[in-house]
């Protein structure tokens, strides 16, 4: 996933320059009055970058947004407190020996997952969404560090849906020694990760966005006793609370019934530890 969009932004930025170069060149051709070349190479590069910048902004501003029932989560009283921090939101929940940072979904608002979150901290495990700029977790590789050293748990887990998954497992197989365990929704990792880190996979039976071929290639950097878990019925947006994702297949249970199920299964797994 990660490098789709490596590729992708490569090609978009090759084409913008090309095209203005081109456009330039033929402007340049017709004109009476010819500007000189150094000149010209200047004004077609000034173009391209304007254009450019027009168009990331643009794409960078389409997204998911959090359903309103989403953002609710942070009005219920409950035994489970949400406060602002630094770049995240953090979930305080009854537990106090297991924390899990986690990663958002690309152009997913942060606020989507809190449904999820919610579940996983009333069953022990304090969490923190880490709010990445622009909604990419990509912008964000290193976010996990200033959480850890700021706060004490006796067990540290990282996190993510899809390209978050990415982005949490590159940390982890970067700080062995920090963290106990990865959780890996509709995800997988592109480095090694040390045997000495537990790793549960999640998916949905009907996802469509999941790339399974990637999937089971990345299954060579996976800890030979990771875990893993197919929810029959699950799809690829039923993790979060944002609607139907693009692509994405029909899922045949409710995103509340798949969400529970994740959480069960974080719990058991954090208490395998």
């Amino acid at each position: 996933m990660r490098m789709k969009y490596i590729i992708l932004s490569a090609a978009a930025v090759a084409a913008v320059f090309i095209v203005c170069f081109g456009a330039g060149g033929f402007i340049r051709k017709k004109s009476k009055k010819k500007l000189p070349l150094p000149v010209h190479i200047l004004i077609c590069l000034l173009c391209g970058a304007v254009v450019l910048s027009g168009t990331a902004a643009v794409f960078l501003e389409i997204h998911y947004s959090a359903s309103g029932d989403a953002l609710e989560v942070l009005q219920e009283s409950s035994d489970v407190r949400f406060t602002e921090i630094n770049g995240a939101y953090f979930a305080d929940g009854p537990g106090e020996k297991n924390a899990m940072i986690f990663y958002p979904g690309a152009k997913v608002d942060p606020e989507a997952y809190l449904p999820l979150i919610k579940k996983i901290a009333a069953d022990g495990t304090d969490c923190f969404i880490i709010r990445p700029p622009f909604r990419f977790a990509l912008f964000a590789p290193d976010a996990p560090e200033s959480i850890m050293k700021g706060y004490k748990y006796d067990k540290w887990l990282l996190s993510g849906h899809s390209m978050g998954g990415i982005v949490a497992s590159s940390y982890a197989a970067g700080h062995s020694g920090d963290v106990d365990g990865v959780v890996l929704l509709a995800s997988y990792p592109t480095e090694k990760l040390d045997e000495s880190i537990n790793v549960l996979s999640v998916y949905g039976s009907e996802d469509k966005v999941f790339d399974t071929t990637a999937y089971e290639q990345a299954k060579a950097f996976l800890p030979e006793n990771y875990k893993e878990l197919v929810i029959d019925g699950g799809n690829h947006s039923g993790f979060g609370n944002y609607g139907a994702q693009s692509g994405d297949g029909e899922a045949r249970i409710s995103a509340e019934e798949q969400q529970l199920q994740t959480a069960c299964e974080i719990k058991e797994f954090v208490e395998g530890l």
